[in-house]
């Protein structure tokens, strides 16, 4: 664990991202038994979902509330509080690794892989949720206008400030 400010950030999980071109990342969600929605297919056909060599990533996981924001934010306001914490924003290419080695999610709320919207286009979609809905394991895309306000309660993953990643791989 590493402290930054007033916030303790621990690592949720260490994956490996990477190295996987789109299609056969596709394939290997459907032989997983991962389901997905229309707006995960736009996001995965989307110019700024871009394959990066492999390599290892450290994610935190913390909810709206724990970043400082009790009554909720929006996204911006979100990622900035985390911003001011030391974590990073995923790339797209990250929330489909990350599905596939959080098997063992719990049923119940999604949470919600932290990126940047690729268009400023209220109608296309921002990134990607995981969630596991009646035993089903998904990878959803999602919409949310820029004045949605996100629930105290919302979980987001982010990427861990340096230090963190430093601690993560030992």
């Amino acid at each position: 664990m590493t402290t930054r400010t007033d916030m303790t950030i621990e690592i949720f999980k260490k994956i490996t991202t990477g190295g996987i071109p789109r299609d056969q990342l596709l394939q290997r969600l459907a032989e997983a038994g991962i389901q997905h929605n229309e707006y995960a297919r736009v996001l995965f056909n989307d110019a700024h979902f871009t394959i990066s060599e492999p390599h290892q990533v450290c994610l935190s996981v913390v909810s709206v509330k724990k970043l400082g924001l009790n009554n909720g934010g929006t996204s911006s306001e979100i990622f900035a509080a985390a911003s001011r914490q030391g974590l990073a924003l995923c790339p797209l290419e990250l929330a489909a690794h990350f599905r596939l080695q959080y098997m063992d999610q719990p049923e119940g709320p999604y949470l919600t892989v932290a990126s940047a919207k690729t268009r400023d286009d209220e109608e296309y979609p921002n990134g990607f949720y995981l969630r596991r809905l009646n035993g089903i394991l998904w990878l959803r895309g999602y919409r949310a206008t820029s004045d949605y306000i996100w629930e105290p309660a919302s979980v987001f993953a982010f990427l861990t400030n340096e230090q963190a990643v430093s601690d993560c791989k030992r």
